[in-house]
């Protein structure tokens, strides 16, 4: 029975049970292999190569960029007496960008068109007669007008009746904001306009009348006036009088959105005047191109300062940067466990020599140590694979030189000394093996020390190649490049949290599963 028992038991078995009961320690296991076959399958992976512009790419990839950088916006016109006139049916339009460096509109038959220059926000103004509108322009998702709302379009009340000479009409105004939200009355409109101004843009004038040419009442970036004195007359508060015959005109403006009031007196038949400009969206959203694109469909980490698409330099960056931190621990490790292994089993004045100079190097932090290193055989790629390891090595001499110390105690290495077992094989094939579940557990590890320790000295332009996509050399680039974006800097900094972190909690959970000392 007891036979049985003991010969079912399996040490792997044990150790696969063990581990699996880490949850942790399991999904990091399932991140390390799917960055391990990125690193090892990116180059079919990426969508774009991460050496060139994207928009050197498009073509070959069928993707026509005029989509992405123009957007055609229709609108309608609204006459006095209600009726709703089509965009190809203007015969006067003016269209302006407040900002020709962001972007730039045109017309065209059915509506406009506006076209991004470069990153930034803006407004296109369109306007005909005495009336126009905003439309919102946002290149390359960067906040429009710094998220401040603003007044987009004005829409007043009509007369619904022919006036005669002498009668009074109170203009009802409503103002359209780019949020969406509408702010009703002339104070109310002159409120808001009186918070977002300045001092310095506040316009101020006296109240009543003003005779000539034009009746024009400002405060507050409100103005109203009367575009035919002589039928028309307004005073600040928005109350009319009109006199004589004819269309009384009244424009009320509010920075570059503005409405009329019509007002026929005295008349027998109403022609009706255009009042509002509607554009079917409030705002636009455009892509710059040529560098610094938004994360999107089309680019999933946006693209850098030199537009190159980032997820694809990620990806092919997840090969170069497991290289700095597989080769270098293997190295690292080779050499330690060599040295510990020789040190502990021979001891003596060998053994000393070792062992100070493993505490010489662990004096120094990892970072600076490779500084120094770098700092010595130049920037490269080679030289910090060499500098991670030299820092790495003294890690494993110690913690192999205590296992051996304790190995070669044990009754079955006393044995086969005293049967005249070679010290090499004694090393070898009795001692060492005791020493690799410490070795696997502290390499896995390390793995993620050297990378992040790789990362840093590229970050420090101590790496190889600056235009090469690798983790470490994005960061700096995006530091230098990208301004107040995010995604330049966020995404490459997030593969070097997700792949050191889960190497390791893998290497924790190796050291759990390992343990003799912990229980199933």
């Amino acid at each position: 029975m007891s036979k049985g028992i003991y010969s079912s038991y399996s040490p792997f078995k044990n150790f696969v049970t063990k581990f699996l009961k880490q949850r942790l320690a399991v999904i990091a296991s399932i991140i390390v292999t799917i960055i391990v076959f990125i690193g090892l399958f990116g180059n079919w992976l990426a969508p774009y190569d991460p050496y060139r512009p994207v928009t050197m790419q498009y073509e070959e990839r069928g993707i026509d960029s005029d989509q992405l950088t123009s957007e055609r916006v229709s609108f309608q016109g609204i006459l006095s007496d209600g009726t709703v006139v089509d965009s190809d049916k203007f015969e006067t339009l003016q269209v302006e960008s407040e900002n020709r460096r962001v972007a730039s509109v045109r017309r065209v038959g059915d509506g406009v068109i506006v076209s991004a220059n470069t990153g930034g926000a803006t407004n296109a103004i369109l306007e005909s007669e005495n009336v126009s509108s905003i439309i919102q322009v946002n290149v390359s998702g960067e906040d429009v007008n710094e998220g401040e709302v603003e007044i987009i379009r004005l829409e007043a009340e009509q007369p619904n009746q022919i006036l005669e000479s002498g009668d009074r009409y109170e203009i009802q105004l409503t103002a359209i904001l780019s949020n969406g939200e509408e702010i009703k009355g002339i104070e109310a409109v002159r409120s808001f306009l009186n918070e977002s101004l300045s001092d310095e843009e506040q316009v101020s004038t006296s109240s009543g009348f003003v005779s000539g040419g034009q009746d024009t009442k400002s405060t507050g970036g409100l103005s109203i006036e009367s575009l035919t004195s002589d039928i028309a007359s307004v005073t600040n508060e928005g109350i009319v009088t009109v006199r004589g015959e004819g269309d009384g005109l009244v424009k009320v403006s509010a920075e570059n959105a503005s409405t009329v009031v019509h007002l026929p007196t005295n008349v027998s038949e109403v022609n009706p005047v255009l009042v509002s400009i509607v554009p079917t969206v409030a705002a636009v959203s455009l892509v710059d191109i040529y560098k610094h694109q938004p994360p999107s469909q089309l680019h999933y980490f946006g693209t850098d300062h030199q537009n190159r698409d980032i997820f694809s330099r990620v990806i092919i960056g997840t090969k170069e940067t497991l290289l700095i931190g597989f080769v270098s621990v293997a190295i690292g490790a080779f050499v330690g466990t060599a040295l510990g292994l020789t040190a502990g089993y021979y001891g003596g004045k060998f053994d000393s020599f070792i062992t100070r100079f493993t505490d010489i190097l662990l004096a120094f932090p990892g970072i600076l140590l490779a500084i120094a290193v770098i700092a010595f055989l130049g920037a490269g790629l080679v030289n910090i694979i060499f500098a991670v390891a030299i820092f790495t090595v003294p890690i494993f001499i110690r913690i192999v030189r205590g296992s051996t110390l304790a190995l070669k105690e044990m009754t079955y290495v006393e044995a086969a000394k005293s049967i005249g077992v070679k010290d090499p094989i004694i090393i070898l094939r009795h001692i060492f093996p005791g020493t690799l579940s410490v070795v696997m557990v502290f390499l896995t590890m390390r793995v993620g020390v050297a990378i992040l320790i790789g990362a840093a000295l590229s970050f420090l332009g101590l790496g190889g190649d600056i235009t090469a996509p690798e983790w470490g050399s994005m960061l700096s680039a995006a530091k230098d490049n990208s301004g107040n974006l995010f995604h330049p800097t966020f995404f490459p900094g997030l593969a070097i949290v997700i792949t050191v972190l889960s190497f390791n909690i893998l290497g924790d959970g190796l050291r759990d599963a390992l343990d003799p000392k912990l229980k199933e």
